[in-house]
């Protein structure tokens, strides 16, 4: 096998993140009950999950396996988890076998967009504990907001970009999706 665990892990979180801006992805996050995103889409997941498997050529590492909060199926208990300065955090879901991948979902509250940065942070802790190689931060836009009100092109807010950019490369994948009524 030519790739690593870990390059795998950032292929599939490229490829899922552009997954989840159009298609069904996209229709799945604009129906999904609020703070239950993941479960709503653990199936559609777990389907890309094998499809990504096959298509990598990555049969002889163990059976995929993902893990979403409220599984009623675990096999055994929070396998997502891992402490950080003394407390435990895990994500909204994870690829936990053939490789790791994190995935976080928010919701942007009716007014202010501080909320953003601060999940943004929860997200990319993440990656940069080295928890996981790569993770999808998911964030479901308000009516009336758009991605480019958080995210504009370079140089007119040449800081978000720049922190993006330097997110990406560490391994983390942000997608905002618009609200269906927007």
């Amino acid at each position: 096998m030519s790739s690593t665990k870990s390059d795998l892990s950032r292929r599939f979180a490229k490829r899922i993140s552009e997954e989840f801006r159009s298609g069904p992805f996209l229709k799945a996050l604009q129906k999904a009950h609020p703070q239950s995103e993941q479960k709503d889409l653990a199936k559609p997941i777990e389907r890309f999950l094998e499809e990504f498997r096959t298509a990598a050529h990555v049969k002889s590492l163990p059976k995929s396996r993902f893990d979403w909060e409220g599984n009623q199926h675990r096999e055994s208990k929070q396998e997502r988890s891992y402490e950080i300065f003394g407390t435990n955090a895990w994500p909204d879901a994870a690829v936990l076998d053939p490789f790791k991948c994190a995935f976080e979902f928010d919701r942007e509250p009716d007014q202010g967009r501080v909320h953003f940065k601060r999940q943004l942070m929860k997200a990319s802790v993440h990656i940069l504990s080295g928890a996981y190689p790569a993770c999808v931060f998911v964030y479901l836009l308000s009516r009336g907001s758009t991605p480019k009100d958080y995210l504009r092109p370079d140089p007119e807010d040449v800081y978000s970009t720049t922190l993006i950019k330097k997110l990406e490369d560490a391994g983390l994948y942000v997608c905002l999706i618009p609200n269906r009524a927007a």
